[in-house]
């Protein structure tokens, strides 16, 4: 078995190989690259915060595996604010912890997609 480190430094490597900015990586893939046949998720914290360190950002996706971002390239993004993307009644109610919890979780929620049928 290989360390987090070890790990990292593979798939830093293979990751500048691709000359991508950003990619999905399957679990066998960091398997294989660990030398385990389980994944613990102790251990993929490890990953993650050593993969860092080579100016990678690893999480998990919810459909399986994972997805890496070059962080170099989140430099440039336009950033979000509170005060730009949140009402005066919204940061007021924040302020004196009084949020529809309900109406943000709702909105918070990633958009569906249209599961239209081609008849």
């Amino acid at each position: 078995m290989r360390t987090a480190r070890e790990t990292a430094i593979l798939l830093a490597v293979i990751l500048n190989r691709s000359g991508h900015t950003r990619a999905r990586i399957s679990g066998k893939t960091i398997k294989l690259l660990a030398l385990r046949q389980n994944l613990r998720s102790a251990f993929v914290v490890e990953v993650v915060a050593e993969i860092a360190e080579f100016g990678w950002i690893l999480f998990e996706l919810g459909s399986g595996g994972f997805g890496a971002v070059q962080a170099k390239t989140l430099e440039a993004a336009k950033s979000v604010t509170a005060k730009r993307l949140l009402t005066d009644d919204e940061r007021k109610a924040s302020r004196r912890d009084n949020i529809d919890w309900v109406a943000f979780e709702l909105e918070a929620r990633p958009p569906q997609e249209d599961s239209t049928d081609d008849e």
